[in-house]
């Protein structure tokens, strides 16, 4: 064995199982990460104890607006007949509701993330009712007719039998409404109101105008209580025996037209229930979204009882509608007119189970609102259609002769997909 050399001292060995850094004099080793983590905690935003209430009250704020935008949305699936006449009231709230859900949700993401992942999450929930109300559909000018398909356009307007809503109507100027009609181009026309079309010095219908109604359209037919249909295409009326304890304050008519192509459509004119609404009334709901305090008793028994009592007839005549559409309905069926109430509301959601799509989701672009009287923004009047069309334009006119905007319709019917 060799020996070491003069002057050195032999390594001493390290003891199994002690590391390097336990020895007398060596600085100890930080975990790794250590520094990353305090550096971080350093970094971490510290609230006031003020601020995290705040922050804590917006996360409720945000868990209870999903919970209200949900149940206004889906509402619509509740029977009013099972279940009461109150559910129908909270698809009225939907439009509002989501402007005030988008609003908070806009401000969450400056102010609480995890409030923003939980709205956003509750607004995927309600995709289908929110674009049911506000479609985005984007596009330029009307939708492309298929190759070798016929086209047809159908206007709906509840006309207010011919009543000028105006404060002082013109005695010179001939009815704008039936004028709106003439002028309008459209192949079918159902009107909701319109008990007669006759020559009336009170209504300014002029005899010009009746005589270029009877030109333009060669078959009118007058049905129900005060249904009316105008045509260019040959029409005939389907008969049928509307229980008035249904329809009591509504009103249905039926026809089946022959486009010029041969193709037979079943198209249901509708008026459903109104909620009757008194001029007391209409004063407490101004006095209401103008912000005055009001007696909620009088708010109880004049506004939520009429509506209560309006959802359940409306959902007791959609019952019967889609009783008359199985048995005269066909493939082909065009539903159309004052269904007095919205989108998202349980007549809608009715149809949509038997296979009817409303037009406007597929064509229009942002809310609609249909009836321009005594502050009630909604889209009450719709279009629907079942079986072998494709719809390419909703124009809402702005004639406000009536206290309903008139709402045409562009289809096309047969030819490629």
């Amino acid at each position: 064995m060799d020996e070491p050399e003069s002057g050195t001292t032999p390594a001493r060995p390290r003891p199994k199982g002690k590391p390097a850094s336990s020895r007398k004099g060596a600085r100890p080793t930080k975990p790794k990460g250590n520094g990353e983590a305090r550096a971080k905690k350093k970094k971490r935003k510290r609230y006031s104890p003020f601020m995290r209430l705040v922050r804590g009250l917006m996360l409720i704020l945000s868990i209870a607006s999903v919970v209200a935008l949900i149940a206004t949305a889906y509402s619509g699936n509740v029977s009013p007949l099972k279940y009461g006449g109150l559910w129908g009231i909270l698809p009225l709230c939907f439009p509002g509701c989501l402007c005030c859900y988008a609003a908070l949700m806009a401000l969450q993401v400056f102010w609480h993330w995890r409030g923003f992942v939980i709205m956003s999450a509750g607004m995927l929930a309600c995709a289908g009712p929110a674009l049911d109300v506000c479609p985005l559909n984007v596009g330029f000018g009307e939708r492309k007719a298929p190759e070798g398909a016929e086209t047809f356009t159908l206007l709906s307007y509840n006309i207010h039998n011919f009543w000028e809503t105006r404060d002082s109507a013109d005695s010179r100027i001939p009815n704008r409404g039936l004028q709106y009609v003439l002028d309008s181009g459209a192949d079918i026309v159902c009107l909701q109101e319109a008990d007669a079309i006759s020559v009336s010095r009170s209504l300014n219908i002029t005899a010009e105008q009746v005589q270029r109604l009877h030109a333009l359209y060669p078959y009118v037919i007058i049905s129900g209580s005060a249904q009316a249909v105008l045509s260019k295409f040959l029409i005939e009326p389907i008969h049928l025996v509307v229980s008035r304890s249904e329809f009591d304050d509504a009103d249905l008519a039926a026809y089946r037209v022959t486009l010029p192509g041969g193709k037979i459509v079943s198209l249901f004119n509708v008026h459903l229930q109104s909620l009757a609404l008194n001029e007391n009334d209409r004063q407490l709901y101004r006095k209401l979204t103008d912000l005055e305090k009001q007696d909620l008793t009088s708010v109880r028994v004049q506004l939520v009882e009429k509506l209560r009592h309006a959802n359940i007839e409306r959902a007791r005549q959609a019952q019967a509608l889609l009783r008359f559409i199985r048995h005269y309905g066909g493939p082909d069926v065009l539903i159309c007119g004052d269904f007095n109430d919205v989108a998202t509301c349980y007549t809608l959601r009715t149809l949509a189970g038997a296979g009817f799509k409303e037009v406007y989701p597929e064509v229009g672009f942002g809310p609609i609102i249909t009836y321009n009287s005594g502050r009630f923004y909604f889209g009450i009047d719709h279009v629907l259609y079942r079986g072998d069309f494709k719809p390419l334009s909703l124009t809402k006119g702005t004639l406000r002769a009536s206290d309903h905007y008139p709402l045409t319709v562009r289809f096309a019917t047969g030819g490629g997909r």
